[in-house]
C-alpha cells in the first residue's frame, strides 16, 4: 500500500496475561506497519506480567505520530476473554475489538470473587457500537503446531481488519519473530487470517 496516500494516525491497543506474547504481537505489527511506509511510535505496561496480570502494549501509526500513547483505540486486540471486555472501555463507536473469545485465564480478582467474566461479550459491543472480530486462536495455534502462538493466530485474525498489505505483513514475521518459531508463527498467522477472512469481507 502506498504511503503516498493520506494516512491518518490509527491506534492499535494489545491487550493479554503475562505470558501470552503480546509483546511479540506488538513488535509484529509495529514492523507491518513501518513495512506499509508509516511512522510507527509503541509503548508498554508491563503490569504484573510475571504473575499472570495483565500486559498492555499500544501500537500507533500513520504519516506523522507526535506520541506513543493515547486515551482511546480505534482497534483492541485481546489474547484472552476478560481483556477483551476491559478493552472495550478503550473503544468508541466504530472501532473493533479482535478477541480471543475461547482464552480464559481466570486473574486473581476473579478468584477472589472481585470481578466477574463478562456474560455477554457481545452484547456490551453492540451497546457500545463496537464490532467484535471473535477468533478461537487456541484451536488455531495448535493446528498450527502449538498453543504458544495463540498471539499470532489472533494477529492473523486482525490482519484482515488492518490496514496493511500481504507483503508488509509477511516482512514482519520474517523481522520480528526469532527464526527457530517462525514458522509455526507464520502458519499460525495464516490459518488466523483464513478463519475470519470471508466472515470480515461479508460484513464489510
Amino acid at each position: 500500500m502506498s504511503a503516498a496516500v493520506s494516512r491518518p494516525v490509527t491506534t492499535v491497543c494489545l491487550m493479554g496475561v503475562g505470558g501470552q506474547g503480546i509483546l511479540l504481537a506488538a513488535s509484529v505489527l509495529s514492523e507491518a506497519a513501518s513495512a506499509d511506509g508509516l511512522m510507527v511510535k509503541a509503548s508498554e505496561i508491563h503490569g504484573m506480567a510475571q504473575r499472570g496480570g495483565s500486559v498492555v502494549s499500544t501500537v500507533r501509526f500513520g504519516e506523522r505520530v507526535h506520541s506513543p500513547v493515547s486515551k482511546r483505540a480505534d482497534y483492541v486486540l485481546a489474547t484472552e476473554l476478560l481483556e477483551g471486555h476491559r478493552g472495550l472501555r478503550l473503544l468508541g463507536d466504530g472501532g473493533t475489538l479482535v478477541c480471543a473469545v475461547s482464552t480464559v485465564i481466570p486473574p486473581g480478582s476473579v478468584l477472589r470473587r472481585e470481578e466477574q467474566y463478562p456474560a455477554d461479550l457481545a452484547a456490551e459491543a453492540a451497546a457500545r457500537g463496537v464490532r467484535i472480530v471473535a477468533v478461537d486462536a487456541e484451536a488455531l495455534a495448535r493446528e498450527a503446531g502449538t498453543a504458544k502462538a495463540v498471539n499470532v493466530a489472533l494477529l492473523g485474525a486482525a490482519s484482515a481488519v488492518l490496514p496493511f498489505a500481504a507483503s508488509s505483513w509477511d516482512a514482519a514475521l520474517e523481522r520480528a519473530v526469532p527464526a527457530k518459531i517462525r514458522a509455526v508463527n507464520q502458519r499460525a498467522f495464516a490459518l488466523g487470517r483464513g478463519a475470519v477472512a470471508d466472515e470480515v469481507t461479508q460484513a464489510g
